[in-house]
């Protein structure tokens, strides 16, 4: 598990490492750590990225603390599996694959800006320097949106995602942090039955407000 460690700024030639884009399609295993509230949570979820036909997949196992997952009216407090994904019909759904009485919701639609992260997102990015992670050096980049997001990718030239968290303001009251799996990082074509929406699954979804 990766820690927020003190960045070594290494500018090379005087010229910053440019952000990398995501690639177009790759698989991997992400473990995430949140702390809210003076609590710790500890879990694994896969990710699945497809930017040629604009679909992603994320799939939590019993046991998230995943905002999206417990935005749901009556799954505030449940941490079973549940799988979100951007589908090739341009909606998000929400799986809950354990509950066959609310199994399956429509969220929101890519019209909205619920699409799949754009392969680009880093344009714009100041970098931050370097860690070491797991014995990979990394470089990292800090971007700003509705709060800081820094990122850190291998300084070779795969560029494999390694560490995720967020800044201010989450950072004042917690940790969000992923930490990219190096060697279940996986690029290719991705399975499209994973972005298929089920015929049955219709219904919007009971987001608490």
């Amino acid at each position: 598990m990766a820690v927020l460690a003190t960045v070594s700024m290494v500018v090379l030639g005087g010229m910053a490492p440019l952000p990398p884009n995501w690639g177009p399609q790759f698989s991997v295993p992400i473990n995430q750590t949140i702390r809210v509230g003076g609590e710790t949570h500890n879990s694994m979820f896969m990710y699945y990225y497809d930017a040629v036909n604009n679909v992603s997949r994320t799939d939590h196992g019993k046991g998230q603390y995943d905002e999206m997952c417990r935005s749901i009216i009556g799954k505030e407090f449940s941490d079973e599996a549940c799988s979100f994904f951007v589908a090739l019909d341009g909606w998000r759904y929400l799986y809950f694959p354990a509950d066959k009485e609310a199994s399956c919701c429509k969220y929101c639609n890519k019209t909205e800006g619920c699409g799949i992260i754009k392969k680009n997102w880093l344009d714009g990015a100041t970098y931050q320097g370097q860690l070491t992670i797991e014995g990979h050096v990394c470089n990292g980049w800090l971007k700003m949106g509705g709060e800081q997001n820094f990122y850190y990718a291998t300084a070779d030239a795969a560029q494999q995602p390694c560490l995720y968290y967020e800044g201010y303001p989450t950072l004042q009251r917690g940790i969000n942090m992923w930490n990219y799996s190096f060697t279940e990082y996986i690029v290719g074509k991705q399975d499209p039955s994973l972005f298929q929406p089920w015929p049955s699954c219709d219904k919007p979804c009971h987001v608490k407000m």
